[in-house]
This record gives structure tokens, C-alpha cells and sequence, in this order.
């Protein structure tokens, strides 16, 4: 795979995007890069999403994990992987994630989360008997931080592979493959 769009490099970050960069310094900010006004308009959303999510911090990162699972997008796979393990998240969660709701694994909340991801991925609308796991469960502004979070993880693996971005060259990131 041959990036589309070559990730710019710190002499050559736009004014306006060498702050954002220095925070996140990754392939696909660097990507963005090269229109600026849109990288710091979608960043601030995918910040609140990701830093200010009303979701816990596990429920947030099943929901991504299997947003990039669905996709098959290695590089959001592997910086999640990550994220999660930094949270807490057990291995057999993480695999579980990649077996779908329909794993022992899962207390039924979670996997109506995993469902309804699925749901999105499919280009339906969550299932009545998922929402209503989801609603006894979660307040309505829960549920609008899960389908915002599913989209916005949507949106950002939509965007590496369109651009076929490359993975970041973090020693111990792990892979799709690995967890085939």
C-alpha cells in the first residue's frame, strides 16, 4: 500500500497546523495537514469525542475497537489496542471484541454496544431490541456520545484508508493479524 498523501514533515507543517502536530504528532495529523482549517475544525470534535465522551472509558474504547474491527483498519486498531490496555482492558476483552456481541464474553450491555455498532456498520439503524438494552442502561446523552463516537471512529477510518495512510512506527503496536 502507497500512501495517497505523503504525511508532512515538521519543516513543512502549514503555520496553522504545526501546533495541532506537536500534540499529535501522528501520520494522520500530518496528513490532515495539508488543509489546515479543516484538520483544526474536525480535530475539535474528534477531541470532545474521544477526551469528553460521557461514555466510561471502557464502554468508549469496545465501541471503537469495534469500529475499527468492522473497518479493518490496522492503524486505528493498533493505537486503541493500546489505549485500552492503558485503561485497563484485559486481553480476553480485546479479543472478545473482534468475536462480536455474540461472545460469553460480554455482559449483555456491552454486547448491545458491540451490536449496535454493527448495526451502524451495516447502514441500519440500531435494532429496537438493542436500543432498548442501550436506553435502560444509558442516559440519552450516553447515546448520543455512542453513535457520535461510532461515527467519528467511522469517519477516521474512512480517511486512513482512502488516503491509505500509513501505519504509525510505534515498536509493539499490534495488528489485525495478530488477533485473527
Amino acid at each position: 500500500m502507497n500512501a495517497r498523501l505523503i504525511p508532512l514533515g515538521d519543516n513543512n507543517l502549514p503555520p496553522e497546523a504545526a501546533e495541532i502536530v506537536s500534540r499529535w504528532p501522528y501520520n494522520l495529523h500530518r496528513v490532515l495537514a495539508h488543509n489546515p482549517q479543516t484538520l483544526a475544525s474536525w480535530l475539535q470534535f474528534g477531541e470532545h469525542v474521544l477526551r469528553n465522551n460521557s461514555l466510561p472509558e471502557r464502554e468508549r474504547e469496545i465501541v471503537i475497537l469495534r469500529v475499527a474491527w468492522n473497518w479493518q483498519s490496522d492503524y486505528e486498531w493498533g493505537l486503541h489496542v493500546r489505549l485500552a490496555r492503558s485503561i485497563g482492558m484485559s486481553e480476553a476483552d480485546i479479543r472478545a471484541v473482534t468475536h462480536g456481541a455474540t461472545s460469553d464474553h460480554w455482559s449483555k450491555t456491552e454486547a448491545a454496544l458491540i451490536s449496535a455498532v454493527d448495526d451502524i456498520h451495516a447502514h441500519n439503524p440500531i435494532g429496537d431490541d438493542v436500543w432498548k438494552i442501550l436506553a435502560s442502561y444509558y442516559s440519552p446523552k450516553q447515546l448520543i456520545d455512542l453513535v457520535m463516537t461510532v461515527g467519528e471512529f467511522a469517519l477516521v477510518a474512512m480517511i486512513l484508508s482512502s488516503f491509505q495512510i500509513e501505519k504509525e512506527n510505534i515498536p509493539g503496536l499490534e495488528t489485525l493479524e495478530s488477533f485473527r
